[in-house]
């Protein structure tokens, strides 16, 4: 089946008209906005790793709110309507209805991430290496989202299935450190985020790109498996109930 760019624009001004009426998607776009702009008047006298950790919070936050709850939230919505199992099951090909639901998630994550960025008043991170990891862990939330959305009935279930992602991706490297529990540090520094936020302080206090190599393999890892399990669960959803 080839790709039609006609049924890809259709699915993607759908999705648009949905978004633009849910105020829950607006909310969570905004939200990491809101955060940044609070943490960046949260005090002045701060070292680099708390300059660090301000910007990484919103960004997360933008990541794991806005590109895996609103994509979750989206393709829940259609379960509890009874419309997803009908496009799922048209002529639509698997690669248009993934993309088409899935570029407004990107474009609303994107923007939540750039207004983030600026009113944190981010450290000096090269944009190409923070585009870069934002990407790996963007795909890869999306993704998350995916599977969130297919394994959920409502649009509320998908919110109860969801809220660990975001107590173990964005809260964990967080707080892991406080409970001063070494298995728990170790488990959460194998986490992409973790990853991520050991990637901007490796850049921004001056350790250049040291580091860099371990912390990239392992976030495009996580972002692979996430993919292959999505695209499981996808194909098993398209026949099931």
């Amino acid at each position: 089946m080839t790709f039609s760019m006609k049924r890809f624009q259709a699915i993607v001004q759908k999705e648009w008209k949905d978004s633009i009426r849910n105020p829950q998607v607006l909310t969570m776009t905004a939200f990491p906005i809101v955060f940044a702009f609070l943490f960046a008047r949260m005090g002045t006298d701060r070292t680099v790793s708390e300059d660090i950790l301000m910007v990484s919070f919103p960004i997360l936050m933008a990541l794991s709110m806005t590109g895996s709850f609103v994509l979750a939230m989206m393709i829940a919505e259609e379960k509890e309507k009874h419309t997803l199992r009908a496009l799922m099951l048209s002529p639509a090909s698997t690669l248009e209805i993934l993309l088409g639901k899935s570029l407004l998630t990107a474009v609303l994550t994107v923007v939540s991430i750039l207004f983030s960025i600026m009113a944190s008043e981010v450290p000096g991170v090269p944009a190409g290496i923070l585009g870069l990891f934002i990407l790996i862990n963007l795909i890869m939330f999306m993704a998350i989202g995916l599977m969130i959305g297919l394994l959920s009935r409502t649009v509320q279930e998908s919110s109860i299935i969801g809220l660990p992602v975001l107590l173990i991706f964005v809260m964990a490297p967080m707080f892991a450190p406080m409970l001063d529990n070494e298995l728990l540090i170790q488990v959460v520094s194998i986490l992409p985020t973790q990853k991520f936020m050991d990637m901007m302080n490796s850049v921004a206090t001056g350790q250049g790109f040291q580091g860099i190599g371990g912390d990239l393999i392992i976030s495009i890892l996580w972002m692979i498996a996430s993919i292959v399990a999505a695209a499981a669960i996808y194909r098993r959803r398209r026949f099931d109930n």
